[in-house]
């Protein structure tokens, strides 16, 4: 084992769990906020903006949730195997809601369903992004 001076042994530094819960709840009240603005343009609008957003926002929040639940090096099989977990899931859920929407959901604007579908999914690579950037750096 290699030895630090003063005779110390390393010390692993410990990763910590991303803020999910903070993640996900911003995304959730931004989501929310413009649903409501929305509202002064057209209820279908609203309706259909709020929509495509939780179709980003829910399958990303069940993904986080599965591949954040364990960590630690003896946990690098668990680890991998909830990623991919999470991932399958995400990607089935994604479409199964599409299809729930387009299927049962009447009136519906598909441009807002999508446009707010795509705004949630870069919001979620942003927040990933600032919070890995705050990470290596160190700030927070």
């Amino acid at each position: 084992m290699a030895q630090r001076q003063g005779g110390e042994p390393p010390t692993a530094a410990p990763i910590t769990r991303p803020p999910l819960l903070k993640i996900y709840g911003l995304q959730a009240l931004i989501l929310v906020l413009v649903a409501t603005s929305l509202l002064l343009v057209d209820l279908v609008t609203a309706k259909s903006a709020l929509i495509g957003g939780l179709i980003s926002v829910l399958p990303n929040a069940y993904f986080a949730r599965l591949a954040f639940r364990h960590r630690g090096a003896r946990a690098a099989s668990a680890v991998a195997q909830s990623f991919y977990r999470g991932e399958a899931g995400k990607f089935v859920m994604t479409a199964v809601l599409f299809a729930l929407v387009f299927s049962s959901v009447k009136p519906l604007q598909v441009e807002a369903v999508f446009l707010a579908f795509v705004a949630m999914t870069l919001t979620n690579t942003v927040f990933a992004w600032q919070l890995s950037n705050q990470r290596v750096t160190g700030t927070r």
